[in-house]
């Protein structure tokens, strides 16, 4: 009974994340329940003590051009672990596992078909990177607080595993996310972009590629989303921000907005914080504004709250 729950748990995560990506973020093409050959199979069977398997499971799979580094394809290894429980209380024996799971499969992925398939179809790269994505995502909506920092206190380095990166997607971080995107899909009937920042390594961006419908995987470790989108026929932009508003990291979100400069004419940008209100916030908010000279672009701050119903975007102006 048991192995009936978990694997019903790992299939409605899977499923969760494949919409998520086709609907969402970008990726229509978005492959899911692949498998490969191990090629480590007696080094990865130590390591693997919940598994035997002489192959690995792949739950996602996609690729992508970066908007963030220029001729560089990103390869995205994509494992998905749900439980209809609580996070454990002590998670690190936990994510030991699953990290072990992912990381072993990133090691035998550089030798596979499949890599070298998308290699081969890839057009103006000149490097690859793989980044393995692990979604540990629970049901319980008593796991509302992250396990990101706790996670981060994991000693891995002993276990010799190579791969290019990995990044930690848990569910409150998923919902940062979600809430941001599935939002501002509706306001603007899924007339939005990405926004990409200038990283010093995309050389060739200029103001017609720094947003588009690809959600770089460099995102789901992001405090800030930055998005574009229209509605009534005029342009918005938006930072979305996971942390609490107060007045210095008030005053260095506004800083970086002005630092997006190649994006065509704004109406308004808008910049969400999840404790956001207007009674406890605004003289806050005038405070710092106060502290800037360029009154042009002052002028197009407005901060709104990060709640599913974004009650301040619905009544722009």
């Amino acid at each position: 009974m048991s192995g009936e729950v978990s694997k019903k748990s790992g299939e409605h995560g899977e499923s969760i994340i494949e919409k998520f990506f086709k609907e969402l973020l970008g990726f229509p093409s978005y492959r899911g329940n692949l498998r490969m050959e191990c090629e480590s199979q007696k080094e990865h069977a130590e390591l693997r003590t919940n598994s035997k398997s002489n192959s690995h499971g792949i739950d996602g799979l996609i690729h992508y051009n970066s908007p963030l580094k220029s001729e560089v394809l990103e390869i995205g290894y994509i494992s998905v672990k749900h439980t209809k429980n609580k996070y454990p209380g002590s998670p690190r024996n936990k994510f030991k596992e699953h990290f072990i799971d992912l990381a072993t499969g990133l090691e035998c992925f550089h030798y596979s078909d499949e890599k070298k398939d998308i290699e081969k179809n890839a057009m103006a790269v000149k490097s690859t990177r793989v980044t393995g994505v692990l979604f540990w995502l629970s049901n319980s909506k008593e796991d509302e607080s992250s396990i990101i920092e706790d996670l981060s206190k994991s000693q891995l380095e002993s276990l010799a595993i190579n791969f290019d990166r990995l990044i930690v997607v848990d569910s409150a971080r998923l919902q940062f996310i979600y809430k941001t995107v599935s939002r501002i899909a509706s306001l603007s009937s899924k007339n939005y972009s990405f926004v990409y920042p200038s990283t010093g390594l995309n050389l060739k961006a200029n103001y017609n590629e720094n947003f588009g419908d690809i959600f770089p995987l460099d995102f789901f470790a992001y405090d800030i989303l930055p998005m574009r989108f229209k509605m009534n026929d005029k342009i918005y932009f938006l930072l979305s921000c996971r942390e609490n508003i107060d007045e210095e990291h008030l005053a260095q979100i506004i800083s970086l907005a002005k630092t997006f400069d190649k994006l065509e004419a704004t109406t308004s940008i808008f910049l969400a914080f999840k404790d956001y209100n207007s009674y406890d916030h605004d003289d806050l908010i005038q405070k710092v504004k106060s502290r800037f000279t360029d009154s042009s672009f002052i002028k197009l701050i407005k901060v709104v709250s990060l709640d599913l119903d974004f009650k301040n975007l619905s009544n722009l102006e």
